[in-house]
């Protein structure tokens, strides 16, 4: 069902835009919100391709009439672009379809805004485990029967701009499967359109989602409870010397490799507690905390507090920073492939990631130094 739903999402980009006479009607009707593509490697291309269906579909569906009923378009070729039309006018005037909009869209705004959140530079352990934590909240609340109660009073407004029912039409009847033997059970398909929609698709998609986000906030989760308390370091005044020890032992075990120890807990317990008296309360973060201890050259005397927060500090939150609509290293590999050796391939994939500081050198001394 979620296949054939970004099928006819796509269908209607590929409609309007393989005509310069189609999307002049399309625009006529929309001048804002242009109908997008889907796009392989960019799984957020989704949210922009259903946004117009999902604040502009009347108009959408308005340009799709128009050109059905558009008589002027003769021959083979006008045929079929106004037998295509009504299909997806037809399509696209379902409600089973524009729940299907209000659904993904909310789903995936919300996963979206989590998702920028996370590839911020300056995003620490902490605030992505809080994000993560937001959307799985809001993806649970969705998944009871107040929340499909809310899409569908969304997906009722849309309905009264189509001037379609707001109603689930009617699924065609499965064929009774045959039992093999008399002690099967048989098994009950769901018949009532609306709760077949809400178990198989529904429920299906957030079942999916909460999954997905909930493994990566379980990693997060894991990481955030070792070094956890180093976010809070001026708090750690009205905390017991036993308390701050247990964390700091739990640091020590995590960051141990056999008998090789980056720090040691005891030390590590006693900076803290030194450290904490010292911080005034807008020196909250742990990066205020590194550059406080910079700034008062107090690296020496606090070596164990230095290597946790570097470690902590150096944690990737996510291992990009931003999504691509192409590789760097797809399109070096496409220009002259056949002819070029490795090496120049890999040197050129370099100068083409680190094109900034490239752009800095000076070629003459680079030339007479391998000359």
């Amino acid at each position: 069902m979620a296949t054939s739903f970004f099928d006819i999402v796509q269908r209607v980009y590929v409609y309007f835009s393989s005509s310069t006479h189609r999307w002049v009607v399309f625009t006529s009707h929309q001048p804002t919100l242009t109908v997008k593509p889907l796009s392989e490697t960019r799984w957020e291309s989704r949210i922009d391709a259903i946004k117009p269906l999902r604040y502009e579909l009347g108009k959408i569906y308005d340009a799709l009439l128009e050109i059905a009923d558009d008589t002027s378009l003769t021959g083979s070729s006008g045929s079929t672009a106004r037998s295509d039309a009504k299909a997806l006018a037809n399509s696209v005037a379902k409600f089973k379809f524009v729940v299907s909009i209000v659904v993904w869209y909310n789903i995936l705004f919300e996963i979206s805004i989590t998702s920028k959140q996370l590839q911020a530079k300056d995003l620490d352990i902490h605030a992505a485990v809080q994000q993560l934590q937001h959307t799985q909240a809001y993806l649970v609340d969705c998944k009871s029967d107040i929340g499909f109660a809310r899409m569908l009073v969304d997906a009722a407004e849309i309905a009264k701009d189509l001037e379609i029912p707001p109603t689930f039409e009617a699924e065609p009847r499965l064929r009774r499967r045959k039992k093999q033997f008399a002690y099967e059970a048989e098994d009950e398909p769901v018949q009532a359109p609306k709760q077949n929609f809400k178990v198989n698709f529904f429920f299906a998609i957030l079942d999916t989602a909460i999954r997905s986000v909930e493994e990566r906030f379980e990693q997060m989760r894991t990481t955030e409870s070792v070094f956890g308390f180093l976010y809070h370091i001026h708090g750690l005044q009205s905390k017991t010397s036993q308390e701050i020890l247990e964390c700091c032992m739990k640091l020590e075990s995590a960051s141990q490799h056999g008998d090789n120890r980056d720090l040691v807990a005891s030390d590590l317990c006693g900076e803290l507690q030194s450290i904490a008296r010292r911080l005034s309360e807008e020196t909250k973060s742990p990066q205020d905390v590194f550059r406080f201890i910079l700034c008062q050259n107090l690296e020496d005397s606090l070596p164990n507090l230095c290597i946790a927060l570097r470690i902590l500090l150096t944690l990737p939150v996510s291992v990009a920073s931003g999504e691509r609509s192409f590789s760097k290293l797809k399109l070096i590999k496409t220009y002259i492939r056949s002819s070029m050796c490795q090496d120049r391939m890999v040197g050129l994939a370099t100068l083409s990631i680190e094109h900034e500081l490239a752009d800095k050198l000076d070629l003459k001394d680079l030339v007479i130094d391998f000359a």
